[in-house]
């Protein structure tokens, strides 16, 4: 099954929308160090990658492939399809993991983070789709191999806004730049 036929790009990048994603989102602090942590986090947001680049992390290089919203997911199976439900959308990613490391290492989701309307919103929970070259449940790939897979992230219908993957097991500064979400 070639699950890139699945996918259609609709997402352009830009490098000011991300910095302007986290400067707002940031200066929502109230810590004493609302400073610093701006300055980290916009750091974070310059050192994003783009869609079809490599991100290395402490085990894994990782690229989002393709990036796709869509009122549902067709998986190529009717029986594991999700279908469309009202005041929802999904976001669709394509996503190979590399395990750079020298024993096998398990690879997980990890978070979605979209600005919308002055707030920072964090997507924790991919959804689960019960069909091959769908999800990472409990996925384990050995040293130097590499394994490719379809995200989905289910998000509310309105939300818009620049939006950036940090995947599983990665640190706070390691984040994909997925563009513009509408």
């Amino acid at each position: 099954m070639n699950s890139k036929n699945n996918f259609k790009k609709v997402l352009s990048l830009t490098a000011i929308a991300g910095f302007t994603f986290f400067a707002i989102a940031s200066g929502d602090s109230e810590s004493s160090s609302s400073s610093g942590n701006k300055q980290t986090t916009e750091t974070a947001v310059n050192s994003a990658v783009a869609v079809g680049q490599p991100l290395q992390t402490k085990y894994f290089a990782i690229t989002v492939n393709e990036v796709a919203v869509s009122d549902r997911v067709r998986t190529g199976n009717e029986f594991s399809n999700l279908p469309k439900e009202e005041g929802n959308k999904y976001l669709i990613m394509n996503v190979s993991f590399k395990n750079t490391d020298k024993e096998s290492r398990m690879i997980m989701d990890g978070s979605v983070w979209i600005e919308y309307n002055g707030q920072r919103y964090e997507f924790d929970k991919s959804e689960m789709v019960m069909a091959e070259g769908w999800g990472t449940m409990l996925d384990q790939i050995n040293p130097l191999t590499s394994k490719t897979t379809n995200l989905v992230y289910k998000l509310p219908a309105e939300i818009t806004g620049t939006a950036f993957w940090q995947p599983g097991r990665s640190g706070s500064k390691e984040l994909i730049n997925l563009g513009n979400i509408e």
